[in-house]
């Protein structure tokens, strides 16, 4: 249960606050009823390969935003760290195109209200991937990135990070440049300044393949491609699903 303001726990309390938030996720938190977010991820969890049991696993959700990821791992059993930066200030912003103003609200409020609701023990931790090492975190057995790689300036320098926090397999899905990936060689199309979200570079799939077996990855493998949409079905962004593994 959720305790409302004036103490009462009661749905429309909680409501009355999810409604008050902004959301990227739409979380169940009641039986068939959502946060209002703008990607519902669950017609899409199978593209990714995620095990169906996670017990024992220790997992790392980056970029985790609403917590839909951490949540789900959690509910498969693992024990689950989720990683992102609170203020937007602190993300990666190109000069020209960093806002004037930013938005009051946290980015990590809508998390720990659907923890709250859920019930969740996820950790929720505010720090950026490129500062994130085995001695700030600790080390995983699962580590889970979607959708987040592709907004980072130094998308290496976060592979790199990842593989020295995974002890087992990382799952990365990531957009990835169609005709990019018709060239017989690894490259990436520079996109700071397409009409869209931020996006720096945005690399052919075999790019990312090389790019995770380069940052320490031992083997890494294509599990599948997916177009994803938001609930409004408004754009497609193609994705590349690899699984890496360190042995």
């Amino acid at each position: 249960m959720v305790t409302g303001t004036e103490g009462e726990t009661t749905a429309e309390a909680l409501w009355e606050r999810v409604n008050r938030l902004s959301w990227y996720h739409a979380i169940e938190l009641e039986p068939g009823r959502l946060t209002p977010g703008w990607f519902d991820l669950r017609e899409y969890v199978h593209h990714y390969g995620l095990p169906e049991r996670m017990d024992g696993m220790r997992a790392l959700d980056i970029g985790t935003w609403d917590g839909w990821w951490a949540f789900e791992m959690e509910r498969r059993g693992a024990e689950v760290v989720a990683l992102d930066l609170d203020d937007e200030r602190d993300l990666d912003w190109p000069p020209r195109r960093r806002p004037k103003e930013f938005s009051p609200e946290p980015r990590g409020a809508g998390f720990r209200l659907a923890r709250e609701a859920l019930g969740s023990q996820v950790e929720r931790v505010n720090m950026s991937i490129y500062h994130a090492t085995p001695e700030e975190l600790g080390t995983f057995d699962f580590i889970f990135c979607g959708s987040v790689l592709i907004h980072l300036r130094d998308q290496f320098l976060a592979l790199e990070r990842i593989a020295g926090l995974c002890t087992g397999t990382f799952v990365s899905a990531e957009e990835y440049d169609w005709a990019a990936s018709l060239l017989p060689f690894p490259v990436s199309r520079y996109r700071v300044d397409r009409d869209s979200d931020i996006v720096f570079w945005q690399p052919a799939k075999k790019t990312w393949k090389r790019m995770l077996w380069s940052a320490g990855f031992d083997r890494v493998e294509e599990y599948g491609t997916f177009t994803l949409r938001p609930r409004d079905r408004s754009f497609k962004v193609r994705h590349v699903v690899l699984h890496a593994h360190k042995l």
